[in-house]
């Protein structure tokens, strides 16, 4: 069930993308992301709290999944894709945009990173 919810935000990232909405494409991004590192989370039945922080689920990923380090180590800093742009800000300077070859890149990372973990997923650790 993760890795369907997994799939969908990583869809409408995309879907976002080819209506030039990088901010939408930014937040769902950042959720495939979340999802993806505790749905490996939940396999191995390590505990989490409740977060969006990408850092903190990495941190926790990486003992039990050392093969995903890189992967984990990539989606660390997309925690503010999540928040960033969903709501108008009160700063003086917002956070900027993420390009969008940026975001191309690590949708493509994402796909790969959900496929490797499918199969670790759907055949078991």
């Amino acid at each position: 069930m993760w890795l369907a919810i997994v799939e969908e935000d990583i869809d409408v990232a995309g879907a976002a993308m080819r209506l030039s909405r990088r901010r939408a494409a930014a937040y769902h991004v950042q959720q495939a992301a979340e999802k993806l590192i505790k749905s490996l989370l939940v396999l191995a039945g390590e505990p989490f709290r409740r977060t969006h922080d990408l850092d903190d689920l990495a941190r926790r990923l990486l003992p039990v999944y050392l093969e995903f380090a890189v992967q984990a180590e990539t989606m660390r800093h997309l925690s503010v894709w999540g928040v960033a742009w969903r709501y108008p800000t009160l700063e003086d300077t917002p956070e900027p945009l993420p390009s969008a070859d940026e975001l191309e890149q690590t949708i493509a990372l994402l796909k790969d990173f959900a496929a490797l973990a499918g199969v670790l997923i759907d055949g078991g650790p």
